[in-house]
């Protein structure tokens, strides 16, 4: 098991007048949007439990950002 702790909603925002409290949802999706659209879901109160690939995780912790320097020089 992963030592990162699990994201939480806000603590001043009260779970039981978010629009989708007590749903659960199985987020198995990759890139970006994917994951994007699970945050919002869980911003709006339902529980969500992200399924990784187990060589690595999410494809989109491999991206290189703009700001990422490759051999000296900003990409």
């Amino acid at each position: 098991m992963s030592d990162i702790p699990a994201f939480t909603t806000p603590a001043a925002t009260n779970e039981a007048e978010l629009p989708l409290s007590g749903l659960l949802v199985v987020d198995m999706s990759q890139f970006l949007s994917g994951p994007y659209c699970s945050l919002r879901l869980m911003d709006l109160g339902a529980r969500v439990i992200k399924i990784e690939r187990p060589d690595g995780g999410d494809l989109s912790r491999r991206l290189y950002l703009s700001d990422t320097e490759i051999g000296g020089d900003s990409t």
